[in-house]
């Protein structure tokens, strides 16, 4: 799906695609490979992995975390923030992709984050380059 929008005498595409998140289709905004080579660029000297991040509406974001969600997860959790966060709470998610989807790593992020999208990529990729997964 695309749409248009005017701000300021300036168009702008937003592009939305159909991605299958446990089992359920939903639509996702991509974020720029841009953003995330230059997030990727203050912690890493490598190469930026294969990575897909997409924005999805809240719903579908709380559904996909409470879906992906595993003991090993909680662990993370406990370690990274010293308890288990809600999902409520939660802006976004890192994990490994699966052979189908043409990408090392993906990044889930909501829509109406908390903290603003740059410290979220840059949190995110940290994961990654620490091997952290």
């Amino acid at each position: 799906m695309l749409l248009f929008w005017r701000a300021k005498h300036e168009y702008r595409l937003e592009v939305f695609f159909m991605v299958l998140v446990e089992g359920i289709k939903m639509n996702a905004k991509p974020i720029r490979k841009k953003q995330l080579v230059k997030a990727w660029k203050t912690l890493s000297c490598k190469p930026l992995p294969k990575v897909k991040a997409l924005e999805l509406n809240d719903e579908d974001f709380n559904y996909a975390i409470q879906h992906r969600h595993c003991f090993e997860d909680e662990l993370c959790e406990i370690e990274e923030w010293g308890r288990v966060l809600s999902t409520k709470g939660t802006d976004a998610c890192v994990f490994n992709a699966e052979e189908t989807d043409n990408a090392e790593y993906i990044i889930l992020v909501r829509e109406n984050p908390y903290h603003s999208l740059d410290e979220i990529i840059l949190h995110e990729l940290s994961h990654i380059a620490r091997g952290d997964l």
